[in-house]
């Protein structure tokens, strides 16, 4: 369940330059029973529609509440369109309506509805169903879009969940896309949210540009966008490791993969009309869719002394045996200095030794530099950071600046300044220069041009591992151009097991698989220039046909599988599920709702309603109910009992494939909802069932309070707290406790 609360945006003031000799029309403020508050944009023709018709064209469409009785407006232009925005609120009782007209043509553009919702009306089961909800949003459709409607196509996606939460209504989401000569324009289109507690209409935008369009008649086929996508060089081999989304542990290792990845800057596009790969100048892109720390000093003896004493784990004493071999601060200072002077007007401000977080097996010093007057260095160095391995002893990077006196002009050619840098590289790292080659697309007309824009100009090397590219790992060095000093230097370096290519598909294998599961698809885009909406283009864009996918442009170069931003095969998506063996069952809508996010699919369109619940299946539930579908239906047994236990949810040693009794039931529910603190309030519960002795004495407080607040619905005079739970019975609980609070 998704509540809306997004309040409208202040419509953007604008206000034009004034020019003397010119006099211009001001809007006037029309008379209106409400306080209007108009921002006025001088130079601009006052708009075809007035505030007053604006109003009535929205409260001709939809019902403003009588109790929203604070009214705001504004007028405001922007590149492309001249609107009025419109706000209902009420501060005291809650509520809030905003819509946004076109001041030309009088199309609604959206609507914001948000109810301050009686809790009565937002239980979890949903009164309007979603095939109701589709009848709201096509008629809502029909009338704000008469002749625009047949120019639409909904995006159907049978894939699509109903998530659910603990705090407001199921919203039922619809998303339609323009239609241009039958070809969709991604950049145009209409979103609808609709209420499933009552059916209103939550949100509404139209997104419809007044632009010409290129004719698609002359269009080259999908099968020869096939052959020049085919042809492009950024789809190649390479070695690829993904970056790590936490740090590095110690003794953790990242291994490489050989994949295809597509790095296109115009995502693969092949233009329609030409048959060439679209070109982009820069600055363009297309739409698509709607650590701080230093070294104190050393301890005293009495302090060593009470210290030696004290035990270590295993896991402390590796680290202090690693450390011991690790080089000290004045030897890694020392080794700064092979490379670099350090200006006598800087004093070292940190010093810093920890783990490297690309590489959790390393550990590196890192200095920072500064200059304690800087106001009187005009000149001279501003500040100096440098890393060090502390293991080796090996420069890693450093950066460095300084107040120039007087302003240079750039002296050093492109060409030149490369030499320099590559000097630099072969000294410092002499051995890793042999395996690396330059960024081709960094000696770019553009790049060479940047020298007379930039103070300095960079050059990255990345490594060839095998004959093929690792970008990975790399090397950057940026030259001053005025003087050839090297300001800046890093090394992006690791060394994972990387493996044979031995099997590896050909490129054109790559290609048919990369298609096959992202077809060419010919669509109109819009390209962008710097922000600002320029032409629209007829191209061909590699594009998932099942619109839950993830989205990615790396392939396996051994399976011809998709991978995520972690290196797994991507998940393939959650999916709603009709459950075809739970009619007439006990908790049968609640099942239904759940089914409807996506939970409890262990066995497919089967239930198995009657089957005893295993705790893998009831913790999965839970976790992806919590947390979402998306990403997360393919983690493993082991990962849900892992992030359960971490969730303080399961606190018993108990094994995934487990029956769930009704008592552990009532645990793990109210551990979920954070109630457990309550639950173990002790000598203040009691239960009137029968079997109450044979509740544990310490789960008393937890059948008290799941029981009584209804989210454990027990039938008849027993508990039965040890008797193994049905699936249906812990998913209509499992349902209860997610829409408890409403």
């Amino acid at each position: 369940m998704i509540r809306n609360y997004t309040k409208a945006l202040a419509g953007v003031v604008t206000m034009a330059f004034l020019f003397q000799m010119y006099s211009f029309p001001v809007l006037a403020a029309e008379k209106t029973s409400t306080s209007s508050t108009i921002a006025v944009s001088v130079g601009v023709t006052s708009p075809e529609i007035t505030l007053e018709k604006a109003l009535q064209i929205v409260k001709a469409n939809f019902n403003i509440p009588s109790d929203l009785s604070n009214f705001t407006s504004n007028y405001s232009t922007n590149d492309e369109r001249q609107s009025w925005s419109l706000h209902w609120n009420n501060p005291d009782k809650g509520g809030d309506f905003s819509a946004e007209v076109n001041a030309v043509n009088g199309d609604i553009l959206s609507i914001n509805n948000w109810k301050n919702d009686d809790p009565a009306s937002s239980s979890g089961l949903p009164k309007v169903s979603k095939a109701e909800a589709q009848k709201i949003c096509d008629s809502l459709l029909t009338r704000l879009l008469p002749e625009r409607a047949k120019e639409i196509k909904q995006i159907t996606n049978d894939q699509e969940v109903v998530p659910l939460n603990n705090y407001g209504p199921v919203t039922y989401m619809f998303h339609y896309r323009r239609l241009v000569n039958n070809v969709p324009f991604a950049g145009n289109g209409v979103d609808i949210q609709v209420s499933g507690s009552d059916g209103h209409i939550i949100s509404y935008m139209l997104n419809w540009s007044d632009i010409n369009f290129p004719e698609n008649k002359n269009a080259i086929s999908e099968a020869q966008a096939n052959q020049a996508f085919a042809s492009l060089p950024f789809f190649k081999l390479q070695y690829w490791m993904p970056t790590p989304y936490r740090i590095l542990t110690t003794g953790q290792k990242q291994d490489a993969k050989l994949v295809y990845q597509l790095s296109s800057p115009s995502a693969g596009a092949i233009d329609a009309l030409t048959g060439e790969p679209l070109k982009l100048n820069p600055g363009d892109w297309i739409a698509q869719n709607s650590v701080n720390g230093g070294m104190g000093d050393k301890a005293s003896s009495t302090s060593s002394a009470f210290h030696s004493s004290q035990s270590l784990t295993p896991q402390e004493q590796q680290e202090v045996d690693k450390t011991a071999k690790l080089i000290k601060q004045d030897e890694a200072i020392a080794d700064v200095k092979r490379w670099l002077s350090i200006p006598d007007n800087l004093t070292l401000r940190s010093a810093n030794l920890s783990t490297d977080w690309r590489n959790g097996n390393n550990s590196v010093w890192s200095f920072d530099w500064f200059t304690p007057n800087p106001e009187t260095s005009e000149g001279k160095a501003q500040y100096l950071s440098a890393r060090i391995d502390a293991a080796t002893g090996e420069l890693l990077s450093f950066n460095r600046g300084y107040q120039p006196s007087e302003k240079s002009e750039p002296k050093l050619d492109h060409t030149a300044m490369q030499k320099i840098a590559e000097d630099f590289l072969k000294k410092v790292q002499p051995s890793r220069f042999s395996q690396v080659t330059f960024d081709a697309d960094d000696n770019s007309d553009q790049a060479k041009k940047a020298v007379l824009l930039y103070n300095g100009n960079n050059f990255t090397y990345h490594r060839i591992v095998n004959g093929i590219d690792f970008f990975n790992n790399v090397m950057t060095v940026s030259v001053e151009p005025t003087d050839g000093t090297i300001v800046n230097y890093d090394l992006n370096w690791s060394e994972p097991a990387f493996p044979d290519p031995t099997g590896t598909l050909s490129k054109d294998q790559a290609v048919q698989d990369f298609l096959n599961l992202c077809p060419m698809t010919l669509t109109y885009v819009r390209i962008y220039s710097n922000g600002i909406p320029g032409d629209v283009r007829l191209v061909y864009l590699p594009k998932a046909e099942d619109q839950s996918t993830q989205t990615s442009n790396v392939l396996d170069a051994k399976s011809g599988e998709l991978l995520d931003f972690q290196g797994r095969p991507l998940d393939k998506g959650p999916k709603p599920y009709i459950f075809n063996d739970i009619s007439g069952v006990e908790g049968e809508q609640e099942i239904v709702a759940l089914g409807d996010a996506g939970l409890f699919t262990d066995y497919g369109n089967s239930f198995k309603p009657n089957d005893k619940i295993t705790l893998g299946s009831l913790l999965r539930a839970m976790y992806l109910s919590r947390y979402g579908v998306m990403g997360n239906t393919s983690l493993s047994d082991m990962d849900i009992l892992t992030q359960a236990k971490e969730q303080g949810w399961l606190k018993e040693n108990l094994q995934s494939g487990d029956y769930v009794s009704r008592e552990l039931l009532c645990r793990l529910l109210l551990r979920y909802l954070q109630l457990n603190k309550f639950a173990e309030l002790k000598n203040i519960y009691q239960v009137n069932y029968q079997d109450a002795a044979d509740i544990s004495s310490d789960a008393l407080g937890y059948v008290a309070v799941a029981t009584s607040t209804g989210i454990v619905n027990v039938k008849g005079q027993n508990f039965a707290p040890s008797e193994g739970v049905s699936r249906a019975e812990a998913a209509a609980d499992l349902f209860r406790a997610l829409t408890w609070r409403n």
